[in-house]
């Protein structure tokens, strides 16, 4: 029987597999669901022939653009600067592969190097809204920590969480990485259900190093419980670079 609501992000798990070859991998482990990062660097076709052959899902993927400096800038966070006019042409962009995966959520990042402006962030999500309402999208914004990406503009969850209840819309909520939150001492439990109508998605991976749960200072067992305790009908999505062999690293999940 698959594990329930768990999502196994293909970019970063599986690696000593061809990439195609990891959606396969991730089903001979009892899990229905996969993530990926970029759109654009993939067969999209392909994938989606993929897990309807194997009677799969994909959970999340980054908003992107085929115009090559725009999708480098997304993958470092175009909102901070203000850049309606270019997150509205990659959303535009990125909705037809949303509709043709299935999807549930796609990313979008924050941004780097400037100081973290609310307003500017404000101004491109709502912006996005009609958007997003019309073709039932939902947007998650993620806090990344700022030790392995230096100088990203907002590494806290509570900015975040004050900004989309300033945005009050079903269809943007926030990405919460337990890693990246242990990595800037900002995990709380008290936050997440506190706020667990405006979480999206969780990301897990152990602190320090992002490798599986167990090789690091996490208590996953009492996070995950927890979680399990909340309303929340989103994914845990396993984002880690693991120690040994993937298929050895999921105890964890019980």
């Amino acid at each position: 029987m698959a594990m329930k609501n768990i999502s196994v992000c293909i970019d970063m798990m599986f690696s000593r597999y061809d990439f195609y070859e990891r959606i396969d991998a991730v089903k001979r482990c009892g899990i229905d669901t996969i993530e990926f990062w970029k759109w654009t660097n993939k067969d999209i076709d392909r994938i989606v022939a993929l897990l309807k052959e194997k009677e799969m899902k994909l959970s999340i993927f980054n908003i992107d653009s085929k115009d090559e400096q725009l999708s480098y800038d997304l993958s470092r966070g175009i909102l901070n600067d203000g850049r309606v006019e270019d997150f509205l042409k990659a959303l535009e962009e990125s909705i037809p592969v949303y509709k043709k995966l299935g999807a549930s959520a796609m990313i979008v990042l924050i941004g780097e190097h400037k100081e973290y402006c609310a307003e500017n962030i404000y101004k491109c999500l709502e912006a996005a809204k009609p958007l997003l309402e019309e073709h039932d999208i939902t947007l998650i914004v993620e806090p990344l920590n700022n030790i392995d990406r230096v100088g990203y503009s907002m590494p806290y969850a509570a900015p975040v969480f004050e900004l989309l209840r300033k945005l009050n819309s079903p269809h943007i909520k926030m990405l919460y990485d337990i890693y990246h939150q242990n990595m800037m001492g900002d995990f709380s439990m008290e936050d997440i259900k506190e706020n667990i109508d405006l979480i999206g998605h969780f990301h897990v991976a152990d602190a320090p190093g992002r490798h599986e749960p167990g090789t690091g200072n996490v208590d996953y067992a009492t996070i995950l419980s927890e979680i399990k305790k909340l309303p929340y009908e989103g994914c845990i999505g396993l984002e880690y670079r693991a120690t040994k062999n993937d298929e050895e690293t999921l105890g964890f999940l019980g």
